[in-house]
């Protein structure tokens, strides 16, 4: 075989290589994807009231123990109230940052810092002498649940001077309270945060298995309870009472508790810093908002395709697209099919679900399952696609005229 004839032969392998690998060949761009809330509100609901209004402010015995591996200690600074405005404060500008409401008015806190709350009226209307809780993590309507996780994690060393009495119908507030905060915000809906507590500590490393140079893992954990009460203002009355916990936790190797406390983040640090992620996490529960995510799109050595790369990088997604739409019906499948694919990409940046959705399935459809890895990444795009066609419609749909 001559020299010429040896290198028009590699050429032609090279060239046959690159198109069986050209569906190999991707990469990943991030997204900002609106996703909607776990909560259906009415369409009625345009205008909502908040309140910090968190009546285990005091120091509580039940949560006032940290713990260090097998020793426990008495907080002296009562990092739950500290903890629980934090959490409000993310809770609170998250949700007016996603503007799903048309207006959210924010009350005056109240202190419960040297109240007593009294429960009695509750449990006489439900007849019941047994403070024994069963099942009081689940979002209920009535008061009396509350009440009864009051009940349980109560301080009943703490003396305080004034009474307050539990409204069997309402909770923490009376139904002249609630008209009056109707009257003054002209909301449809009040969010009252009735309840937070925090615990936390560094647990034991004994337990975990020895890493290399005899290191083990150390957890500590900060552990959140909150109750969030909904009220409508239009009637008004109690529609949801919800308990929420969250753990949040850092992990570190360490050879001992002395090494754990040095490189695990400060107790107070972490306490705060698990209220943020908790408060923004239930304005996201309740809620549309914004996510990253990641999508991947075909590269080509083609040479008109290896023009979109630039224009990728400076976020000429159109131009990219025209040549990604000429290129649907090339004569070399592996080329139309990826173009297909990036073509529902644009799509799916635009806000086209369908045609994302029709281009995804055509560029399925060239090859089917003639290649794997290709029928793989169009059928957890079409998912993909399909989950977002169904969100956008809960956001639609829950919307109304917001």
């Amino acid at each position: 075989m001559s020299r010429t004839t040896f290198l028009f032969f590699l050429a032609i392998c090279t060239v046959s290589m690159q198109s069986c690998n050209t569906l190999y060949n991707t990469s990943a761009i991030s997204l900002e994807i609106m996703v909607p809330g776990a909560v259906r509100f009415p369409k009625e609901y345009t205008k909502a009231a908040i309140r910090y209004n968190n009546c285990n402010v005091a120091v509580n015995r039940n949560f006032n123990n940290y713990f260090e591996d097998d020793e426990s200690f008495a907080d002296t600074v009562n990092i739950d109230s500290i903890a629980a405005e934090v959490y409000f404060s993310l809770f609170a500008n998250h949700l007016r940052n996603q503007h799903f409401f048309d207006t959210v008015y924010e009350l005056e806190p109240f202190c419960y810092s040297k109240i007593k709350l009294n429960d009695s009226l509750v449990f006489q209307r439900h007849n019941i002498n047994d403070s024994t809780i069963s099942d009081w993590s689940q979002a209920r309507t009535d008061v009396y649940y509350f009440s009864e996780m009051l009940r349980r994690f109560r301080d009943t060393v703490s003396l305080k001077p004034e009474i307050k009495m539990i409204d069997p119908e309402f909770g923490l507030y009376s139904k002249e309270e609630l008209s009056q905060i109707a009257d003054s915000t002209a909301a449809d809906l009040f969010l009252s945060f009735d309840y937070f507590a925090a615990t936390d500590g560094i647990f034991p490393l004994i337990n975990s298995v020895p890493l290399k140079y005899n290191l083990h893992i150390a957890s500590e954990k900060v552990r959140l309870l909150s109750c969030w009460n909904f009220y409508d203002l239009k009637k008004p009355e109690l529609i949801y009472s919800y308990r929420k916990t969250d753990t949040v936790q850092w992990k570190e190797p360490a050879y001992n508790i002395k090494e754990a406390l040095r490189i695990l983040p400060p107790r107070k640090d972490a306490v705060l810093n698990a209220a943020d992620i908790a408060g923004t996490q239930f304005a996201e529960f309740l809620v549309p908002h914004w996510i990253e995510v990641e999508r991947m799109y075909y590269k080509s050595g083609h040479l008109e395709l290896k023009k979109t790369e630039e224009m990728i990088k400076q976020n000429r997604w159109m131009e990219a697209a025209e040549i990604w739409k000429k290129n649907t019906t090339n004569s070399n499948k592996s080329i139309a099919a990826k173009s297909m694919f990036n073509m529902a990409l644009v799509c799916e940046i635009n806000g086209n679900m369908d045609a994302a959705l029709d281009w995804a399935i055509k560029s399925y459809n060239v090859l089917g399952m003639k290649n794997l890895v290709h029928a793989q990444n169009c059928t957890d795009y079409i998912a993909i696609l399909s989950q977002r066609k169904n969100d956008i419609k809960k956001i639609e749909n829950n919307s109304g005229s917001k």
